[in-house]
Protein backbone atom coordinates (compact mmCIF):
# COMPACT_ATOMS: atom_id res chain seq x y z
CA UNK A 1 0.00 0.00 0.00
CA UNK A 2 1.26 3.64 -0.85
CA UNK A 3 0.78 4.18 3.31
CA UNK A 4 3.26 1.48 4.14
CA UNK A 5 5.34 2.77 1.24
CA UNK A 6 5.57 6.39 2.43
CA UNK A 7 6.36 4.65 5.59
CA UNK A 8 9.79 3.88 4.33
CA UNK A 9 10.59 6.81 2.77
CA UNK A 10 13.62 8.57 3.59
CA UNK A 11 12.37 11.79 3.68
CA UNK A 12 11.31 12.30 7.16
CA UNK A 13 8.79 14.73 7.25
CA UNK A 14 7.15 11.83 4.69
CA UNK A 15 7.65 9.32 7.17
CA UNK A 16 6.31 11.16 9.88
CA UNK A 17 3.02 12.06 8.25
CA UNK A 18 2.43 8.61 6.81
CA UNK A 19 2.89 7.32 9.98
CA UNK A 20 -0.33 9.47 11.52
CA UNK A 21 -2.35 8.71 8.39
CA UNK A 22 -1.53 4.71 8.89
CA UNK A 23 -2.77 5.00 12.77
CA UNK A 24 -5.87 7.10 11.30
CA UNK A 25 -6.39 4.14 8.70
CA UNK A 26 -6.58 1.37 10.84
CA UNK A 27 -9.02 2.85 13.44
CA UNK A 28 -11.40 3.40 10.87
CA UNK A 29 -10.76 0.35 8.59
CA UNK A 30 -8.48 -2.24 10.20
CA UNK A 31 -9.37 -2.48 14.19
CA UNK A 32 -12.46 -0.64 14.02
CA UNK A 33 -14.21 -0.66 10.25
CA UNK A 34 -17.81 0.04 9.86
CA UNK A 35 -19.84 -3.13 10.01
CA UNK A 36 -23.23 -0.61 8.07
CA UNK A 37 -20.56 -0.04 5.39
CA UNK A 38 -19.23 -3.13 4.61
CA UNK A 39 -22.98 -5.09 4.75
CA UNK A 40 -23.72 -1.59 2.25
CA UNK A 41 -20.82 -2.96 -0.64
CA UNK A 42 -22.38 -6.85 -0.35
CA UNK A 43 -25.82 -5.92 -1.05
CA UNK A 44 -24.00 -4.06 -4.34
CA UNK A 45 -24.59 -6.70 -7.08
CA UNK A 46 -20.88 -6.00 -8.46
CA UNK A 47 -19.35 -6.44 -5.21
CA UNK A 48 -21.05 -8.93 -3.39
CA UNK A 49 -18.21 -10.73 -0.66
CA UNK A 50 -15.70 -10.45 -3.19
CA UNK A 51 -14.82 -6.83 -3.18
CA UNK A 52 -14.44 -7.67 1.26
CA UNK A 53 -12.46 -10.02 0.91
CA UNK A 54 -10.18 -8.20 -1.43
CA UNK A 55 -10.04 -5.44 0.95
CA UNK A 56 -9.38 -7.27 3.95
CA UNK A 57 -6.89 -9.36 3.01
CA UNK A 58 -5.15 -6.70 1.35
CA UNK A 59 -5.10 -5.55 5.18
CA UNK A 60 -4.45 -8.77 6.80
CA UNK A 61 -4.10 -11.98 5.01
CA UNK A 62 -4.43 -14.07 8.28
CA UNK A 63 -7.30 -12.51 9.14
CA UNK A 64 -9.17 -11.72 6.05
CA UNK A 65 -11.24 -15.21 6.08
CA UNK A 66 -12.44 -14.77 9.76
CA UNK A 67 -13.45 -11.26 9.07
CA UNK A 68 -15.46 -11.80 5.83
CA UNK A 69 -17.29 -15.13 7.84
CA UNK A 70 -18.24 -12.75 10.64
CA UNK A 71 -19.85 -10.19 8.19
CA UNK A 72 -21.63 -12.81 6.18
CA UNK A 73 -23.05 -14.14 9.66
CA UNK A 74 -24.08 -10.55 10.71
CA UNK A 75 -26.45 -9.99 7.50
CA UNK A 76 -27.64 -13.34 8.32
CA UNK A 77 -28.68 -12.41 11.53
CA UNK A 78 -30.17 -8.90 10.62
CA UNK A 79 -31.79 -10.83 7.83
CA UNK A 80 -34.13 -13.14 10.45
CA UNK A 81 -35.27 -9.68 11.74
CA UNK A 82 -36.86 -9.00 8.53
CA UNK A 83 -38.53 -12.52 8.17
CA UNK A 84 -40.55 -11.98 11.25
CA UNK A 85 -44.39 -10.49 10.98
CA UNK A 86 -44.94 -7.02 11.72
CA UNK A 87 -47.62 -6.11 13.26
CA UNK A 88 -48.20 -2.87 11.39
CA UNK A 89 -48.30 -4.71 8.04
CA UNK A 90 -50.78 -6.67 9.47
CA UNK A 91 -53.08 -4.07 10.52
CA UNK A 92 -52.59 -2.16 7.41
CA UNK A 93 -53.95 -5.02 4.82
CA UNK A 94 -56.95 -5.51 7.30
CA UNK A 95 -57.28 -1.87 6.97
CA UNK A 96 -56.89 -1.47 3.54
CA UNK A 97 -59.36 -4.96 2.88
CA UNK A 98 -61.78 -3.80 5.27
CA UNK A 99 -61.90 -7.40 6.86
CA UNK A 100 -63.25 -9.05 4.09
CA UNK A 101 -60.53 -9.94 1.71
CA UNK A 102 -58.52 -10.91 4.37
CA UNK A 103 -58.44 -14.76 3.71
CA UNK A 104 -57.28 -14.03 -0.43
CA UNK A 105 -54.59 -12.10 0.86
CA UNK A 106 -53.76 -14.93 3.01
CA UNK A 107 -53.74 -16.93 0.18
CA UNK A 108 -51.73 -14.66 -2.20
CA UNK A 109 -49.07 -14.08 0.24
CA UNK A 110 -48.59 -18.37 0.71
CA UNK A 111 -48.62 -18.37 -3.17
CA UNK A 112 -45.77 -15.29 -2.67
CA UNK A 113 -43.68 -17.62 -0.53
CA UNK A 114 -43.79 -20.66 -2.55
CA UNK A 115 -42.70 -18.99 -5.85
CA UNK A 116 -40.13 -16.72 -3.60
CA UNK A 117 -36.22 -18.38 -3.72
CA UNK A 118 -36.50 -19.20 -0.10
CA UNK A 119 -38.91 -21.60 0.38
CA UNK A 120 -40.17 -22.98 3.37
CA UNK A 121 -38.32 -26.52 2.74
CA UNK A 122 -35.36 -24.82 1.65
CA UNK A 123 -32.54 -24.28 4.34
CA UNK A 124 -30.92 -21.17 2.06
CA UNK A 125 -32.06 -18.18 2.72
CA UNK A 126 -32.72 -14.81 0.17
CA UNK A 127 -29.24 -13.37 1.65
CA UNK A 128 -27.63 -16.88 0.83
CA UNK A 129 -29.18 -17.33 -2.34
CA UNK A 130 -28.13 -13.77 -3.29
CA UNK A 131 -24.41 -14.29 -2.37
CA UNK A 132 -24.47 -17.76 -4.74
CA UNK A 133 -25.14 -15.95 -7.87
CA UNK A 134 -22.46 -14.24 -10.15
CA UNK A 135 -21.60 -10.76 -9.34
CA UNK A 136 -22.21 -8.51 -12.22
CA UNK A 137 -19.53 -7.46 -14.34
CA UNK A 138 -18.27 -3.96 -12.94
CA UNK A 139 -17.00 -2.80 -16.52
CA UNK A 140 -19.97 -1.44 -17.97
CA UNK A 141 -22.42 -1.00 -14.49
CA UNK A 142 -20.50 2.11 -13.05
CA UNK A 143 -23.26 3.83 -12.87
CA UNK A 144 -25.37 0.88 -11.65
CA UNK A 145 -28.46 2.61 -9.45
CA UNK A 146 -28.42 0.07 -6.61
CA UNK A 147 -31.47 1.31 -4.92
CA UNK A 148 -33.07 1.05 -8.21
CA UNK A 149 -31.91 -3.10 -8.83
CA UNK A 150 -33.57 -3.70 -5.60
CA UNK A 151 -36.69 -2.17 -6.19
CA UNK A 152 -36.58 -4.05 -9.47
CA UNK A 153 -36.05 -7.41 -7.46
CA UNK A 154 -38.33 -6.79 -5.13
CA UNK A 155 -40.63 -9.57 -5.63
CA UNK A 156 -37.61 -12.38 -6.10
CA UNK A 157 -35.77 -10.77 -2.92
CA UNK A 158 -38.99 -9.65 -1.15
CA UNK A 159 -37.39 -9.38 2.54
CA UNK A 160 -33.93 -9.05 1.28
CA UNK A 161 -34.43 -6.12 -0.67
CA UNK A 162 -36.42 -4.42 1.71
CA UNK A 163 -33.26 -5.08 4.38
CA UNK A 164 -30.84 -3.49 1.06
CA UNK A 165 -32.74 -0.48 0.87
CA UNK A 166 -32.71 0.26 5.08
CA UNK A 167 -28.74 -0.41 4.98
CA UNK A 168 -28.14 1.30 1.52
CA UNK A 169 -30.41 4.65 3.02
CA UNK A 170 -28.05 5.32 5.91
CA UNK A 171 -25.81 7.80 5.62
CA UNK A 172 -22.00 6.99 5.00
CA UNK A 173 -20.69 9.81 7.03
CA UNK A 174 -21.58 12.27 9.64
CA UNK A 175 -20.31 15.31 8.67
CA UNK A 176 -23.21 16.54 6.52
CA UNK A 177 -25.16 16.76 9.84
CA UNK A 178 -22.90 17.98 11.87
CA UNK A 179 -22.26 20.77 9.49
CA UNK A 180 -25.84 21.11 9.35
CA UNK A 181 -26.42 22.24 12.83
CA UNK A 182 -23.15 23.91 13.05
CA UNK A 183 -23.45 27.72 13.17
CA UNK A 184 -19.62 28.44 14.01
CA UNK A 185 -18.09 29.05 10.47
CA UNK A 186 -20.96 31.49 9.71
CA UNK A 187 -21.01 33.86 12.33
CA UNK A 188 -16.90 34.25 13.34
CA UNK A 189 -15.32 34.66 9.72
CA UNK A 190 -11.71 33.32 9.08
CA UNK A 191 -10.35 36.64 10.03
CA UNK A 192 -12.31 36.63 13.87
CA UNK A 193 -10.55 34.06 15.02
CA UNK A 194 -9.17 36.49 18.33
CA UNK A 195 -12.66 37.13 19.26
CA UNK A 196 -13.94 37.54 22.36
CA UNK A 197 -16.63 34.93 23.88
CA UNK A 198 -18.52 37.86 24.83
CA UNK A 199 -18.76 39.45 21.33
CA UNK A 200 -19.52 36.51 19.53
CA UNK A 201 -21.89 35.75 21.60
CA UNK A 202 -23.57 39.25 20.73
CA UNK A 203 -22.70 39.04 17.72
CA UNK A 204 -24.56 35.66 17.29
CA UNK A 205 -27.27 36.92 19.23
CA UNK A 206 -27.68 39.83 16.58
CA UNK A 207 -27.72 37.57 13.69
CA UNK A 208 -30.47 35.39 14.89
CA UNK A 209 -32.57 38.36 16.01
CA UNK A 210 -31.79 40.51 12.59
CA UNK A 211 -31.88 37.54 9.89
CA UNK A 212 -33.13 34.23 12.17
CA UNK A 213 -31.94 31.49 10.10
CA UNK A 214 -31.61 32.66 6.43
CA UNK A 215 -28.51 31.83 4.78
CA UNK A 216 -26.93 34.51 3.18
CA UNK A 217 -23.45 35.28 1.68
CA UNK A 218 -20.77 35.93 5.11
CA UNK A 219 -19.27 38.80 3.96
CA UNK A 220 -22.53 40.45 3.16
CA UNK A 221 -24.24 39.87 6.28
CA UNK A 222 -21.42 41.20 8.60
CA UNK A 223 -21.94 44.59 6.41
CA UNK A 224 -25.62 44.39 6.83
CA UNK A 225 -25.58 43.71 10.64
CA UNK A 226 -23.25 46.42 11.22
CA UNK A 227 -24.87 48.67 9.40
CA UNK A 228 -28.42 47.47 11.15
CA UNK A 229 -26.77 47.96 14.28
CA UNK A 230 -25.58 51.51 13.58
CA UNK A 231 -28.99 52.32 13.33
CA UNK A 232 -29.79 50.93 16.70
CA UNK A 233 -27.24 52.51 18.46
CA UNK A 234 -28.11 55.92 17.16
CA UNK A 235 -31.93 55.56 18.54
CA UNK A 236 -32.34 56.97 21.62
CA UNK A 237 -32.34 54.73 24.78
CA UNK A 238 -35.82 54.73 26.80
Amino acid sequence: MMIREAIDSEDLNIKEMAIEMEKKFKKYWQEEYSPIATMAVVLDPRYKLSLVDFCFSKLDLSTSNEKVKAVEDNMQKLFKEYLKPSISDVDTVRSNSGGCDVEMADEMEEYDNFVSPSQPGSKKTQLSLYLEEPVLVRKGNENLDVLKFWKDNRIKYPELSLMACDLLSIPITSVSSESAFSVGGRVIGKFQTSILPENAEAKLCSRDWLYGHQASDDSEEEDDIAIDMGKFAAMPSS
